[in-house]
């Protein structure tokens, strides 16, 4: 699998029949343990907006997540730190009068393409046990061949597309090229041009993508691609006989003891646990409500997204202690297990939602929730990063240069701009 980490020079790529086999030895112990908060750290004031719960103690975790919150107009924040397995700290933040709800530890968010792990992980299961070939041509195993429109020509080697190569970032379709292309954000346009009433489908999605053109000969070029992701979803719930949702949250959530890893629905009413609001200053037409010419929040529709067909790319909501739960076993970037020593994290970021996650060499995981990414539009459009620099250095003074905004840029999902 295609990996970032510190530990190595750039981009590693591995083949994931052999980071399957590689990963199944199980990790050994870090020779680096949990470094103290320094004693000095200034406590937040108590006059502060944010109101923080849950357990344990690390004041200047607090600080910088209270200052990026207030600086950034930020309203619900998690952040939870485990350290060799055991959870040390997980505290939920609440911006007083600008969040719609109070966020608790147990409050989920969605992820974005932090939703690309929990693939990730189902994938490794699955191969594993031998029910999934990476070799398989991607689109004969799934059984859609006939694109749409149904005249459209179709490049040959759009077929010769393998498994391995949509986990590998190496499909083919670039969106970084012309036409500058991601069907993950022009599902309204799909739904129109197939003449539906309502939002397209996934297998309708999937036929529509089969004609476009490549911008590179499969299974050779990394470029990052959500639609791969939405379609490897669609590969776990046909090997496993399943709903790909009820499939992560049966066979990779469960074991875990993770009881929370749901779908969060477009539009509608939120899931029980899941945070009130996703915020964004910006709609458009909707991709839902295909006849409709109001505009919607981004979060809602308005990116001309639907999360049910995006599945296994983006439309995963949990809390961050799960996603601490989810590292002890599986690579937070990659087909796999976790790697002692090594560094692989991850971002997701779509309007509404930011999200990183982290797998420090020094055996400390963490992970980082907020129901905005507004401040990508201001005066930091980095700020989101510039913390997850901050927080490393807490966690892990030891790290070497952090190579934040790197993952970051691989590893979004962009609406159009507004």
């Amino acid at each position: 699998m295609k990996s970032l980490g510190r530990s190595g020079a750039g981009i590693v790529a591995l083949a994931v029949a052999a980071l399957v086999a590689a990963c199944a030895q199980p990790p050994g112990p870090s020779a680096a343990g949990f470094v103290p908060t320094p004693a000095r750290a200034p406590s937040v004031p108590a006059n502060s907006p944010i109101h923080i719960d849950g357990p344990g103690k690390n004041t200047a975790l607090d600080r910088l997540v209270v200052q990026f919150m207030v600086s950034q107009q930020v309203p619900n924040a998690q952040l939870a730190v485990s350290v060799k397995g055991k959870t040390t700290f997980s505290h939920a933040y609440t911006y007083r009068g600008l969040a719609a709800s109070t966020t608790v530890p147990a409050t989920i968010m969605r992820l974005a393409s932090n939703t690309k792990a929990w693939t990730s992980g189902a994938l490794y299961d699955l191969i594993k046990a031998g029910k999934i070939d990476p070799n398989a041509k991607v689109f004969a195993y799934l059984g859609i061949t006939k694109p749409l429109p149904a005249k459209a020509k179709v490049d040959k080697r759009v077929y010769d597309i393998t498994i391995e190569d949509m986990i590998l970032h190496e499909s083919g379709w670039d969106d970084s090229k012309p036409p500058y292309y991601d069907p993950t954000f022009a599902m309204r346009e799909i739904a129109r041009a197939l003449h539906l009433k309502h939002a397209v489908g996934q297998v309708d999605y999937v036929r529509y993508q089969l004609h476009q053109p490549l911008q590179e000969t499969p299974g050779t070029t990394y470029a990052y691609c959500n639609f791969c992701y939405a379609v490897l979803g669609m590969v776990v719930a046909k090997a496993s006989g399943s709903t790909y949702a009820d499939y992560v949250a049966r066979e990779v959530a469960a074991p875990l003891g993770v009881r929370n890893v749901e779908i969060s629905p477009t539009v509608g009413k939120r899931l029980s646990d899941e945070v009130a609001r996703y915020y964004s200053s910006y709609g458009g037409l909707s991709a839902v409500y295909v006849d409709s010419n109001k505009r919607y929040p981004y979060p809602y529709g308005g990116d001309d997204m639907v999360l049910e067909v995006a599945g296994g790319a983006a439309a995963i909501a949990t809390n961050a202690e799960s996603m601490l739960a989810f590292m002890r076993k599986y690579l937070i970037w990659g087909v796999g297990t976790p790697e002692p020593g090594a560094d692989w994290a991850r971002e997701g970021s779509m309007p509404g939602t930011n999200t990183w996650a982290e797998q420090l060499p020094n055996a400390t995981h963490y992970a980082f929730l907020v129901n905005t990414r507004q401040y990508i539009y201001g005066s930091n459009p980095n700020a989101f990063e510039d913390l997850q620099a901050q927080i490393e250095r807490q966690l892990d003074p030891g790290l070497a240069q952090p190579l934040t905004h790197h993952f970051a840029e691989v590893d979004a999902i962009h609406a159009p701009n507004p």
